[in-house]
């Protein structure tokens, strides 16, 4: 234990200035495996509860309007990158959403704990799940899309000044 804290420490030391004045020279596909692992990591903290997994498009969109700055790329091209960053973002949301309402449709504990949670004096039945499931998913993805847009939108205007 000792001896990984110590190493992890030092690699840090060696390492980690240098990786972080490079994030925006990353390919593309370490940026997206980050992204990836990060909604792997918000979907297992909330238990499959895929409402927060939205607003990780507010850190991608952050995070590569800085690097559109950094990278000093033309405003011609701006628009046809943030469309492509939101369109990622949204199709990672529809994986969450998938995933996330595969396990609420199967487990047949959910619609009791729905209906627990909010106090309902009715059964929830099978239709009413894919319609939470499918009206639900469809607002988080569209959600996530409009988030990833505006952060970009923003965080290149601010870098503009």
């Amino acid at each position: 234990m000792t001896i990984g804290l110590l190493l992890g420490l030092l690699i840090d030391l060696k390492f980690l200035k240098r990786w972080i004045n490079r994030r925006f020279d990353l390919p593309i596909w370490v940026v997206i495996s980050i992204y990836i692992v990060y909604n792997v990591f918000v979907y297992g903290f909330f238990m499959g509860f895929p409402v927060f997994n939205a607003f990780l498009g507010l850190l991608a969109g952050y995070y590569y309007g800085h690097r559109i700055c950094f990278n000093k790329v033309e405003p011609e091209k701006h628009a046809k990158l943030i469309n492509q960053v939101a369109l990622l973002a949204g199709l990672i949301m529809t994986l969450v959403c998938i995933s996330s309402g595969f396990l609420a449709l199967m487990d047949f504990g959910a619609a009791g704990m729905i209906k627990e949670v909010l106090g309902l004096d009715f059964e929830v039945t099978n239709s009413m799940m894919w319609g939470i499931v499918l009206t639900g998913g469809l607002a988080l993805i569209f959600i996530n899309i409009i988030l990833t847009r505006i952060a970009m939108i923003k965080t290149i205007k601010n870098c503009a000044r």
